[in-house]
């Protein structure tokens, strides 16, 4: 009886866990490749730190809290986007449509 109950206890909690991770991932990308750097802004806010990678302006974002964080890269390809990804908490990342390596959905 009782390793029934642990049974159905761990198949309810395991459809719930899938439940969030499908909800999370399905919030959608954000194709900011060609686009300016203030359709980024606009959606992120100032960047905390700009580099020059290899000749390329790069803007990052930290996003998220000292747990479950993201830091999300936007390369330059000179003023539009070539590239936007994150690295982190996948749930965090995925909020901003930024996945590691590159963008959630992006078709080329």
């Amino acid at each position: 009886m009782i390793s029934c109950q642990m049974r159905s206890l761990a198949i309810l909690a395991a459809l719930a866990l899938a439940g969030c991770t499908v909800a999370t991932l399905n919030l959608g990308a954000t194709d900011y490749k060609g686009k300016p750097l203030s359709d980024v802004t606009a959606k992120l806010g100032q960047p905390n730190e700009v580099r020059t990678i290899a000749g390329q302006k790069a803007y990052i974002w930290n996003v998220g809290n000292t747990l479950y964080a993201c830091q999300i890269r936007v390369v330059m390809a000179g003023d539009v986007v070539d590239t936007y990804e994150g690295s982190g908490d996948v749930n965090i990342c995925a909020q901003y449509g930024a996945l590691s390596g590159g963008l959630k959905g992006y078709r080329e």
